[in-house]
C-alpha cells in the first residue's frame, strides 16, 4: 500500500492482491483464506482507502466473491484494461482533486487474467489515450513481467505505475526514458509508501532529490561485492565453492549493470522537472495498533487456532516423528551428532516456536516454512498434525530421509543444498528481502 501526498493532502491507493498473491486457490484452504480476506478489506476500509486495483491474486476467490465483499466493504477499486460481457461495477479511472491538484488512478490487470466472460485489453493500449497534461497520473499496475517502460513508452501521459506484490522495495524510485517513476513498497504490507509531490506546471518529468546518490551507491556496493568474490574465488580450492561463487558474481554483475543504467536515468535532466519525495514506513511495534482492527485481527485468529480443539476423529493424535518419506531430526542425530548439535543453536531449530509465540501456527501462510516436508506435499498438509516435524530440520535442506536412513550407503541425500532450497521460504516476501546467502549460510554450515 502506498500513499501519495501532493501538497500536504493525502491519497491512499493499493496496488492488489490484497487477499493472496497466487492466483490458484486450493479448495481445501478457501474457508480460512476468505475469512482472512473478508477481514482484509474490513481493516482496508476502517484504515481509509481512496482506490485500489483487484488483482489476479484477489481474483483467485471468484469474481462473485471480490464483487460481494468489494460491495460490503465500499471498497474503491478500478479496473481500466478488462471488458466483460455484464459490465463490471468499477470505473476504468478514479479523480480526485487533492490540495488543488488533480490526481486521476487507473488500474492495470495482468496479461493472463482469466474471469469468465471477461478479456484482458494490452496495457499500454488501455492508457495510451491518456493525455500529457499537468494532472498526476497514477497506475495501480499488476503487469508481471511485463516492462513498465513498455507501456510508459506508449503511454507518456503516465507519471507514476505503483507495481502489484513485488518482491523489491523501492525507497528510491526506478525511473523510466519517459521521466515517469516506478514506485513499490514490497508485498505482505509491511511497508507503508509515503510519496510526497510537488507539480511543477509544464514538466513533463519527475526527480527524486536522493536518487543520484542512491543509485550510486548501488553501483558501488555491487562494485564492493564483485570485487570481493573476486578475491574469494581466487583463493578458493573446492570447485563446489568456486562454482558457487560464479554464479554470485553473476547475480552481483547483473545488478551492477542495472544500477549503472538506474543512476543514467537518475541523472539527466532536460528541461523543468516536478519533485518527489519518497520514503517506506517500516509497520512495527511502535507505529502503534489501530484498536477497531486489532479486535477484528484477534476475532479471526481466534478462529484459526480454535482448530485445535477440532473433534479427535477429524484431527487424529500425532504419532511418532515421521510421516511418508520423512523421518524427523531426532533420526539424523543418531548418526550426524556434531551436525545435529550445531543445528539445534540455530535459529532454524526456533522456527516453530517464533510462530506459536505469535499465535500463528495454524495460519496457513505461515506454518508451511516453519516445520519440515510441508513446502514438498507429501510432508504435513494440515497444521494441525505435523507428526512431530516442525522446525525446519535437517531434511528441509538435505531432502527426506527415510530412505537414507534405512540405506545410508546407498540411499544418498543433498550434501550441498543449492540456493533454490532456501530461497522456497526466504523469498524476498517472507522475510522482506533480508536474505543474502553469504551472509545466511555460513550460519547454517555444519
Amino acid at each position: 500500500m502506498s500513499t501519495l501526498s501532493p501538497s500536504g493532502a493525502l491519497l491512499v491507493v493499493d496496488a492488489g492482491n490484497l487477499f493472496r498473491r497466487s492466483a490458484v486457490l486450493p479448495e481445501s484452504e478457501r474457508a480460512e483464506r476468505e475469512a482472512k480476506a473478508r477481514l482484509i478489506a474490513e481493516a482496508t476500509r476502517l484504515g481509509g482507502i481512496d482506490a485500489m486495483l483487484p488483482a489476479r491474486g484477489d481474483f483467485s476467490f471468484g469474481l462473485p466473491f471480490v464483487t460481494d465483499v468489494g460491495s460490503a466493504w465500499e471498497l474503491p477499486y478500478v479496473l481500466s484494461n478488462v471488458t466483460c460481457a455484464t459490465p463490471l461495477p468499477w470505473p476504468a479511472v478514479r479523480r480526485f482533486d487533492k490540495g488543488g491538484t488533480r490526481v486521476e488512478v487507473y488500474g492495470i490487470a495482468h496479461p493472463e487474467l482469466k474471469l469468465p466472460g471477461c478479456s484482458v485489453t494490452d496495457a499500454g493500449q488501455a492508457l495510451s489515450g491518456i493525455p500529457v497534461t499537468d494532472t498526476v497520473v497514477l497506475v495501480l499496475a499488476d503487469l508481471g513481467r511485463t516492462p513498465e517502460a513498455d507501456v510508459a513508452a506508449r503511454a507518456p501521459g503516465v507519471d507514476f505505475f505503483l507495481r502489484a506484490d513485488s518482491t523489491e522495495t523501492l525507497s528510491t524510485p526506478e525511473a523510466l526514458a519517459t521521466g515517469a517513476l516506478v514506485l513499490s513498497s514490497g508485498a505482505r504490507g509491511k511497508l507503508l509508501g509515503v510519496a510526497t509531490v510537488q507539480v511543477t506546471p509544464g514538466a513533463r518529468t519527475w526527480s527524486d532529490a536522493g536518487a543520484s546518490a542512491a543509485r550510486a551507491a548501488d553501483v558501488d556496493t555491487a562494485t564492493a561485492r564483485l570485487t570481493e568474490l573476486g578475491t574469494r574465488k581466487a583463493k578458493a580450492t573446492d570447485p563446489r565453492e568456486v562454482a558457487r561463487l560464479v554464479r554470485q558474481e553473476e547475480f552481483w554483475t547483473k545488478k551492477q549493470a542495472a544500477a549503472r543504467t538506474a543512476l543514467e536515468l537518475a541523472t539527466t535532466t532536460g528541461g523543468p522537472t516536478s519533485r518527489l519525495s519518497n520514503t517506506l514506513r517500516g509497520l512495527v511495534d511502535d507505529v502503534g495498533e489501530h484498536a477497531p482492527t486489532f479486535a477484528k485481527v484477534a476475532a479471526v485468529k481466534a478462529t484459526l487456532t480454535g482448530a485445535k480443539s477440532a473433534p479427535a476423529a477429524a484431527v487424529p493424535a500425532n504419532t511418532a516423528a515421521g510421516m511418508g518419506p520423512w523421518v524427523g531430526s531426532a533420526a539424523c542425530s543418531a548418526c550426524h551428532t556434531v551436525q545435529a548439535a550445531q543445528w539445534s543453536h540455530s535459529g532454524h531449530a526456533r522456527a516453530y516456536a517464533s510462530v506459536v509465540a505469535d499465535d500463528r501456527q495454524f495460519d496457513l501462510d505461515c506454518y508451511s516454512c516453519h516445520v519440515t516436508g510441508a513446502l514438498d506435499g507429501t510432508g504435513p498438509t494440515d497444521p494441525r498434525q505435523l507428526h512431530g516435524l516442525e522446525n525446519v530440520g535437517c531434511e528441509s535442506c538435505h531432502g527426506a530421509g527415510k530412505a537414507h536412513a534405512a540405506s545410508p550407503t546407498t540411499a544418498h541425500l543433498v550434501r550441498e543444498p543449492p540456493t533454490s532450497q532456501c530461497v522456497q521460504c526466504h523469498d524476498s516476501r517472507q522475510d522482506g528481502g533480508r536474505f543474502d546467502e553469504p551472509t545466511y549460510r555460513p550460519k547454517v554450515a555444519h
